[in-house]
């Protein structure tokens, strides 16, 4: 299961990081369920593996 979260929150970083401006507020709302530790940390690695 947690694999399976893992994959969504990727996708919904995937979704804002191409998201056209001004989107990422009702992308966000509608995911509102991942929105989590788990998003905030995962979006903590994303940024550090782009930096």
């Amino acid at each position: 299961m947690e694999e399976n979260r893992t994959q969504a929150y990727l996708q919904l970083i995937h979704t804002l990081l191409n998201a056209p401006k001004g989107d990422e507020p009702q992308i966000l709302q509608d995911n509102s369920e991942l929105l989590d530790r788990g998003f905030l940390e995962t979006c903590e690695l994303v940024a550090s593996t782009l930096a």
